[in-house]
């Protein structure tokens, strides 16, 4: 279908011949019919790029089921409320290259919050598989990794505490298993500084003090 215009029309000809009144009659009878045919697909038929020509098309002037037949490179799209839809394959951040932000990565990383770029936490798959928590602070790595090799584990490079500001802070093992430590001599008190080794090693000498008496 072609795009028309009253001033694409020729001008009758200023003549009295019969031949030259009977061709334009004729071209102008074309025109018309032509004319009469776009407009009936356009007001009556399916509406595509070739009968529709416009700089813009805005959300108020479209109403539609859906929009699955669309598929095109949207460029960059200001949306108010997205619901029920499916996303695969994308990159999601709240904030664009700024801090702090979350975000969800099809690579690398799963989920990740950032600080800044030396400080966040991810949710990567692991290095066995399983999920892990990556924290990095300036360099330093902590992981708390996933039940890989039969073991779940909290592993880092900078000191770890576990407490509360207040309560009790608990330490549950299964009803056969054990609360393992290196040594007795790493189990320290931090009022006094001693460690549990030197204080039995301390009542160990004066119980065997009191055997001599």
């Amino acid at each position: 279908m072609g795009i028309w215009k009253m001033s694409q029309l020729k001008a009758p000809p200023q003549t009295n011949d019969a031949g030259e009144l009977r061709e334009y009659i004729k071209y102008f009878s074309n025109q018309i019919a032509i004319m009469l045919k776009d407009l009936d697909f356009t007001l009556n038929g399916d509406i595509n790029f070739q009968n529709v020509k416009a700089k813009s098309i805005t959300a108020d002037r479209m109403d539609v089921q859906e929009l699955s037949a669309i598929v095109a490179n949207l460029g960059h799209i200001t949306a108010g409320l997205i619901e029920s839809v499916q996303i695969f394959g994308s990159y999601i951040a709240t904030r664009n290259g700024a801090f702090p932000r979350a975000e969800i990565n099809n690579t690398g990383d799963l989920l990740a919050v950032y600080t800044d770029a030396n400080n966040y936490l991810t949710i990567e798959p692991g290095i066995t598989g399983e999920p892990t928590v990556t924290i990095r602070k300036s360099g330093a790595v902590s992981l708390i990794l996933g039940p890989a090799f039969g073991l779940t584990g909290l592993l880092a490079s900078t000191p770890i505490v576990l407490g509360t500001q207040n309560g009790n802070t608990n330490i549950v093992c299964g009803d056969s298993d054990d609360v393992i430590i290196p040594s007795w001599s790493q189990f320290k008190n931090t009022e006094t500084g001693t460690s549990l080794q030197a204080e039995l090693d301390s009542i160990r000498a004066e119980l065997a003090g009191k055997a001599d008496i």
